[in-house]
């Protein structure tokens, strides 16, 4: 093409060679090309990314784009040019239609009218769509210029709070120097607006290169711009006018108008890095924390009116509560002495007293009886801020406490079960044996006591130090199995088992389906760590080493999706000592004394008698006790002793002596003895439930187990009864024949060598339909009542002499 531009100039020839060969060296120098590399899509090929010419003035060149059409269908486009180009170009077609596969080739002309530097742009629109920049040097054919000067810019887009960079090249062509040439930098926008730049005096004795940097006027708005850089020559101006795109800083773009983009980005940044910080300050306090456990908040019960307050979920602040309903299916509060196990059960057993609830306790040390005094230790006291509680609220319990001489002593339940109240009985004068007894003796006057179905919590009975009672501590085992009997009984009549124990491994395994409250306290016993850790994981026995006193592994179905979580259990509100043995004294001695002041008014009462008053004062001398103010008790005996005795001797009669009630040895052997029945019973239908989760085990593995392979004439091969129905249904009618025929039954032996038994359902079957449905029954019971019927079936069959008549 360049050819035969030179051949239709005929008299430019040498000329226009010696400048052809000095922008051929300058293009080399550049590594640049007039046509730029080509753009490539997934829709289209263009042969060229840029028009980069100088030519003649009264030159005509023709140039082209060629374009490949990779689409699917035909490409459509149409093409516009920049005014600035209208001088100097002219397609020959202003819009093309290219079929599939096919390559089409746009010619243009390029005409010297007149001398000067043409930029601009030639714009694609439709299917192919693209900006390709154009800059033609039109230049005097018969000026011989001593230099050229192009622009080469840092980068295409520039950012209008930056600064406008480029490298100007000057090129020189004569061995002529030139001294003080003046360059001018003057910039256009597209509706041909300058800006002054600046300008330099340069000395050219030689090629070089300089790099110029301008900052932008602050005026100038974004869009297509055009720098142009002019040398004047002897009065001949040597331009060069290159095109760019300036815009706004990406951080200064502003947002629905009036927000810019780097406030934005600030913000985002300042969250993930307060994400980052947070998440890097959690991960370090998780790793401090003492106790791991995965928590759900959501799970866990709230603030509830009736709900029992047992303090803070460790190392957070949040409260812990537990619905009292949850205490009809029993507890056991576990732990090593010293570890805050009988605190923990004070702080549920103060809880049911608060909320009317009545609690009997079999204390085999009397530790339970410091409930009667409010709480003095100030080391206790100094931890009530922190669960918000108040010295103030500080309280004593009202109650009672009785010393168990006998272990065959009758107790009447009812007697003892007063909202709100606690009867404590004091075990610690019986040996291991004897508390078995008594224990024993206990759960058969309950269940003697005809109590009555209760659909909420109104009796709790703790059996404290119940370990005690296994055989390897000096029990019998029998009284174990007496609560065992409670646990899976008493719950229907409103009442629940606590038990507290400083361990829980040894009968563990015979409780668990009874009770569902456990909390766990620092222990060091071998067999309990060995039960966490296998039942809840290394994590949950770490913690449960490392715990504080005071703080348990409290575990509940209902709550935390049945995981365990560490609860802080709140400080106790009454005595942490138990009563003085003088003190403990004197409730015995009290006791038996208004014991036997009942007894005698209930005689008199026999005796048609009117004893109200004397009633009415007895109470009051009860009330008093169970506060422990022993001297209003004394008081009111001194009035009332001596007008009972005057009332008997009116009568001319002597009152009978309360005799202890005590309950025949034959008599707590034969409840014991029901107790055993009912374990077996219990014993049976849990054998019954394993025996049922086998089989439905089985069910639901028969089918996917993987057996010896059964290969078919096709070469078909299943290695599982699953995998043999879904393949029947599709076998071929013939290869189904080949292996089940009157001759044999490669099926039925098959099952029979991998799944005995099963076999029995498919004797017999001959054809492909009657086998479907033969081996979904396999895996499956036959159902009771159709056994039944077929037995009833076969009884009513009438004999050959019945049909006959």
């Amino acid at each position: 093409m360049r050819k035969n531009s030179i051949l239709s100039n005929r008299k430019f020839l040498v000329p226009f060679l010696l400048f052809f060969s000095f922008m051929y060296f300058f293009s080399n120098l550049l590594s640049a090309s007039a046509y730029g590399d080509p753009i490539q899509s997934d829709n289209f090929v263009l042969s060229r990314s840029k028009v980069d010419r100088q030519i003649n003035l009264g030159d005509i060149f023709t140039d082209n784009f060629e374009i490949t059409n990779l689409k699917n269908q035909e490409l459509k486009f149409s093409l516009t040019y920049s005014n600035e180009l209208s001088e100097i170009l002219s397609f020959s077609e202003s819009s093309l239609s290219i079929a599939i596969g096919n390559k089409s080739v746009l010619n243009f002309l390029i005409e010297g009218k007149k001398i000067g530097n043409y930029s601009g742009f030639i714009e694609f629109k439709g299917d192919l769509s693209e900006k390709i920049p154009v800059s033609i040097l039109v230049l005097n054919n018969e000026f011989d210029p001593p230099v050229i000067i192009s622009n080469r810019f840092t980068k295409k887009r520039f950012v209008k709070s930056g600064t406008l960079d480029f490298e100007l090249n000057i090129q020189k062509l004569k061995p002529t120097e030139i001294y003080h040439a003046n360059f001018s930098y003057v910039l256009y926008s597209e509706n041909n607006k300058s800006y002054f730049l600046g300008n330099d005096t340069l000395n050219i004795t030689n090629s070089f290169q300089i790099f110029k940097s301008f900052k932008f006027p602050d005026s100038a708005s974004t869009g297509i711009y055009y720098l142009e850089t002019t040398l004047i020559y002897e009065d001949f101006p040597i331009a060069i006018k290159s095109p760019f795109v300036l815009k706004i800083a990406f951080l200064h773009i502003k947002l629905f108008g009036f927000l810019p983009v780097w406030i934005l980005v600030f913000f985002i940044c300042a969250v993930i890095f307060g994400l980052l910080v947070y998440y890097l300050i959690n991960k370090r306090i998780e790793k401090r924390k003492k106790y791991r456990m995965q928590l759900d908040l959501k799970s866990l019960p709230v603030k509830t009116p009736g709900f029992f307050y047992l303090g803070k979920i460790a190392e957070t602040n949040h409260n812990s509560y537990l619905d009292p309903l949850r205490l009809m299916t029993h507890s056991i509060i576990a732990g090593a002495t010293g570890g805050g196990k009988s605190i923990s059960a004070q702080v549920i057993i103060e809880e049911a007293l608060l909320n009317n609830i009545a609690v009997i306790v079999f204390d085999p040390t009397a530790q339970w009886s410091g409930m009667l005094r409010k709480c003095t230790d100030k080391k206790m006291l100094s931890y009530y801020p922190k669960f918000g509680l108040k010295e103030g609220e500080a309280r004593a319990f009202k109650g009672n406490v009785r010393q168990i001489k006998d272990a065959r002593q009758v107790i009447d339940i009812k007697k003892h079960m007063n909202p709100g109240q606690i009867q404590i009985f004091s075990l610690n004068k019986l040996k291991p044996q004897e508390m078995d007894i008594f224990v024993a003796n206990v759960v058969r006057e309950i269940f003697n006591s005809d109590p009555q179905e209760a659909p909420n919590l109104k009796l709790i009975l703790v059996f404290d130090e119940v370990h005690r009672l296994l055989a390897k501590f000096g029990g019998s085992g029998e009284g174990f199995l007496q609560i065992e009997r409670a646990c899976r009984e008493f719950r229907k009549w409103g009442m629940g088992v606590m038990l507290v124990s400083s361990i829980v491994a040894d009968f563990v395994g015979e409780i668990k389906a009874n009770i569902s409250t456990e909390a766990q306290m620092r222990t060091r016993d071998e067999g309990d760590l060995n039960r966490i850790k296998t039942k809840y994981g290394e994590e949950f026995l770490q913690s449960l080493v490392k715990a504080s006193v005071g703080v348990g592994m409290f575990v509940n179905p209902a709550y935390n999706h049945a995981k365990p979580y560490f609860i802080n259990f709140r400080p106790i509100l009454h005595n942490t000592r138990r009563l003085s043995d003088e003190e403990l004294e004197k409730y015995n001695n009290y006791n038996d004394i208004l014991d036997d002041l009942e007894y005698q008014i209930q005689q008199l009462e026999k005796e048609k008698l009117d004893v109200f008053d004397f009633n009415m004062e007895l109470k009051l001398m009860k009330d008093k006790l169970m506060t422990g103010n022993f001297a209003v008790v004394e008081i009111y005996l001194e009035g009332l002793k001596p007008r009972i005795e005057k009332e008997w001797q009116k009568l001319g009669k002597k009152p009978k002596k309360q005799e202890l009630k005590l309950i025949a040895e034959d008599e707590i052997k034969k409840s014991i003895e029901e107790a055993k029945k009912s374990r077996q019973i219990f014993e049976k239908e849990e054998a019954k439930k394993v025996e049922k989760e086998k089989k439905e085990e089985k069910k639901e593995n028969i089918d996917d187990k993987i057996l010896q392979p059964l290969t078919f004439d096709n070469g078909i091969m299943v290695s599982s009864l699953k995998e043999l129905k879904d393949y029947l249904p599709n076998m071929e009618r013939e290869i189904f024949k080949t292996h089940v025929n009157n001759k044999k039954n490669d099926i039925e032996r098959w099952i029979k060598e991998n799944i005995p038994g099963e076999e029995t359902k498919i004797v017999g079957v001959k054809t492909k339909e009657e086998m479907i449905k033969a081996l979904a029954d396999i895996g499956k019971e036959p159902k009771e009542e159709l056994v039944k019927v077929k037995k009833d079936e076969k009884q009513e069959m009438p004999t050959k002499k019945e049909e006959k008549k």
